[in-house]
């Protein structure tokens, strides 16, 4: 999917951000859930008075933006699933939604089914690099929590549920909806994720 005006920065920062969801292996509970709190003051707090702010809001964009649903989906998902799959719906929104902004803002094809914006480059990006971002963090969790013995990593989605909860975000994605995506993707994939537990 394209983004009007997304510099490389942005995505690029999103998933750098992403890379993180490993980490809920190590911490327990509520060590999870005080990260992911302090990510939400950050972006609702802290980001708005730096410069940084000013360079990752896109022209025209209102102060309700991806900068600050993006810190509130990632505390939904550490509130309301173990970490694995947590991780992997991270991964999901921080590797598939960035993916699909660089591609599809850089890589010309055909609009998806007539969309304003969504391009089946784009689209396609969204569901691989989800995931496959899905995947890879999801695995990277449960084998931190494994190593160290600290958390409890639960269950650990396969391709298929890691697919399909990427084609679920790609397709919530698609819809116009305010203040943005971050929300409905985050949820839509962790919610796939929980539906297909187990499956592999």
């Amino acid at each position: 999917m394209s983004r009007p005006s997304a510099p490389p920065f942005r995505p690029l920062l999103h998933m750098g951000v992403g890379a993180l969801a490993p980490a809920l292996g190590l911490l327990t509970p509520p060590l999870a859930l005080l990260g992911a709190g302090l990510g939400v003051v950050a972006g609702w707090v802290v980001l708005p008075l730096t410069p940084l702010e000013a360079r990752l809001r896109r022209a025209g964009e209102p102060w309700l933006c991806g900068l600050r649903t993006y810190p509130v989906a990632v505390l939904l998902l550490v509130a309301l699933l173990p970490p694995a799959e947590a991780a992997a719906a991270w991964g999901v929104l921080a590797f598939g939604d960035s993916l699909a902004a660089l591609v599809g803002s850089r890589v010309r094809a055909p609009a998806l089914f007539g969309h304003p914006k969504a391009t089946w480059a784009g689209s396609g990006a969204y569901v691989l690099g989800g995931a496959a971002g899905a995947l890879a963090v999801s695995q990277a969790c449960a084998a931190l929590a494994a190593a160290t013995g600290w958390v409890e990593a639960g269950p650990v989605p396969g391709v298929a549920a890691c697919l399909l909860a990427a084609l679920a975000a790609a397709g919530l994605d698609l819809l116009p909806l305010r203040p943005d995506d971050n929300l409905p993707a985050a949820l839509g994939a962790g919610g796939v994720l929980r539906l297909l537990r187990g499956v592999p």
